[in-house]
């Protein structure tokens, strides 16, 4: 062996199967031998270490000499009384896992519990598809039109007939149902704005609008996990800086606790039941 290379001895006080990566011979009380570098650090000690034992070096405390653990950036040579053939101590364990505490979920203030009004007249598929002539491209226009003076006049219900009533008339493209899925939103008809933003989205699957009209709605009917995943495809279509952040953020991080309290409930359960029997 070159004489630039020390043949250390190092005895396993500790090793937890959760330090593991994979299968390993190897227990606690077992000696192995490592070549290595006098000018090598801590940490490339605990890579080689980590070659023969399968034991990640972030899991991994190197001790000499009954001493504490040694930083990683510590050369071996620098170590006082360390050379060839001397005697190293490891400790493979990983931390304790840390419970985190009970999650309580406040009451969402702003949840939708009141009555919905019927869905708004729905465009049949072979309206929908329908190319118009230009008479009926004119009165769509009118329509149109004298739905957004009616919303402009805070009118939001003629706005919405009006509106509906160009829609019958065909031709109806996914811009027009994610407009109408924002006219419901402001009416607070969460509901059929879902229905409408997901006939947009049948329509063209790459609508922002859409996606963020349905996002909305379902998180004022409490569908958290379902908002979540819609404003975060609106966003990446086309990001939003405005009020979209503060309720993708809410939506997300209460969806988050409901997930973590349903596991903290189903541990809970587990445990009374095993304490019963």
């Amino acid at each position: 062996m070159s004489e630039t290379q020390w043949t250390l001895k190092v005895h396993i006080d500790k090793l937890d199967a959760a330090a593991i990566r994979g299968k390993s011979k190897w227990e606690a009380g077992d000696n192995l031998s490592v070549s290595i570098e006098p000018h090598a650090t801590v940490n490339m000690l605990k890579q080689r270490i980590a070659l023969i034992i399968s034991a990640h070096p972030k899991w991994q405390e190197i001790r000499f000499d009954g001493g504490s653990d040694l930083a990683d950036i510590l050369k071996l040579q620098d170590i006082d009384g360390l050379g060839n053939g001397s005697v190293m101590n490891v400790s493979c364990t990983t931390p304790p896992v840390v419970e985190a505490p009970p999650v309580i979920l406040e009451d969402d203030e702003d949840l939708f519990t009141g009555e919905e009004a019927d869905l708004p007249d729905i465009p049949a598929a072979d309206v929908i598809s329908k190319e118009l002539s230009d008479e009926e491209m004119d009165k769509q226009g009118e329509l149109k039109q004298a739905a957004q003076e009616a919303i402009e006049d805070g009118d939001m219900k003629v706005g919405l007939a009006k509106f509906t009533e160009a829609m019958m008339i065909g031709g109806v493209s996914a811009m027009m149902f994610g407009k109408r899925a924002e006219m419901l939103l402001k009416q607070k008809r969460y509901k059929a704005a879902i229905a409408d933003a997901t006939q947009a989205l049948t329509l063209n699957p790459d609508s922002a609008k859409a996606y963020r009209a349905r996002g909305k709605a379902r998180r004022f009917i409490g569908e958290y996990e379902g908002s979540a995943a819609d404003l975060s495809q609106a966003q990446s279509i086309d990001y939003n800086d405005g009020d979209i952040l503060d309720i993708h953020k809410y939506v997300q991080t209460r969806w988050e606790k409901i997930q973590l309290k349903t596991k903290q409930d189903a541990k809970k359960a587990a445990d009374e039941a095993a304490m019963a029997d």
